[in-house]
């Protein structure tokens, strides 16, 4: 086992039933709540560093979603309105058992839409707020290169059959070159379900309906705001982060340069100082 599982093996980790899925999450530290959300194609062990770091000060909780990592996959559908209601119950489930208090969100790629769907349903509860290379814009288009891996038929067969995703990790994650780290975020699309949960949001499908109504709320949000983006990134490119900056005219800016679209794990000391230090 290598130094960054033994890191992930040793957070405490538990499962909780939502809405008929299994959600495995990392539970670690006391304090004040620090909800992490991953994005696409990765799962909790993607914020391994940030969860030791910050667990000394806070409750740092961080599930995999339906599909990704060690939770179960989705039925019928691994959209981003299944996986937005799943997160908000699972959310509310932990409160539920014990109250979380102000909670602080840290919303990666495509947990950024899945998390801030659920923002908006109880918009008091968040605290601060950190958007990592994601866009939550409902006219989001992906780079034009991206679209025929998302065509019918084009898209069963690179991602599901061939496992395209799992194969490609290093295009996008420099740490995934690693042949130790490369097989442990490859290891969870061993699953169809997991192929078909990416595939799905990749599609965005969900994803404008959703959108709409995030933006439309926006106002409602009453959070500090930290843009923290990896440069050079292939997919949210500038312009993405531009028209973020457009919806969250007071947010901070923190731009990580050789963080790229995975910046918690290309650049992960910068990142773990610029997070601890806005949620302080």
């Amino acid at each position: 086992m290598s130094g960054d599982q033994e890191l992930y093996a040793s957070l405490p980790q538990r499962e909780l039933e939502v809405d008929g899925h299994r959600i495995h999450f990392v539970d670690a530290g006391e304090g004040p709540a620090v909800l992490m959300v991953h994005g696409s194609p990765l799962y909790s062990f993607c914020f391994r560093e940030q969860i030791s770091l910050l667990s000394s000060r806070f409750r740092v909780i961080v599930p995999d979603l339906p599909g990704f990592g060690l939770s179960s996959a989705p039925q019928p559908t691994a959209g981003f309105v299944t996986q937005a209601r799943v997160l908000r119950g699972f959310i509310d489930a932990l409160d539920a058992q014990r109250e979380l208090g102000p909670l602080r969100l840290v919303l990666h790629d495509w947990g950024g839409p899945i998390g801030m769907a659920c923002a908006i349903e109880k918009p008091e509860q968040v605290s601060q707020l950190v958007l990592v290379n994601t866009s939550i814009h409902p006219g989001f288009k992906a780079p034009a290169y991206w679209w025929p891996f998302a065509l019918p038929g084009i898209g069963e067969l690179l991602f599901v059959r061939l496992n395209m995703f799992a194969h490609g990790l290093g295009l996008l994650l420099k740490a995934a070159r690693s042949p130790a780290l490369h097989k442990v975020y490859a290891e969870p699309f061993n699953r169809v379900e997991t192929r078909r949960a990416v595939l799905e949001l990749e599609r965005l499908d969900g994803f404008r309906q959703l959108m709409e109504k995030v933006t439309g709320s926006l106002a409602r949000l009453d959070a500090a705001v930290l843009l923290l983006w990896g440069f050079p990134d292939a997919y949210f490119r500038t312009h993405e982060l531009d028209r973020m900056l457009e919806l969250f005219p007071a947010a901070r800016l923190q731009t990580l340069d050789g963080g790229g679209h995975f910046p918690q794990e290309d650049a992960a000391d910068a990142f773990s100082a610029a997070l601890l230090e806005f949620l302080n």
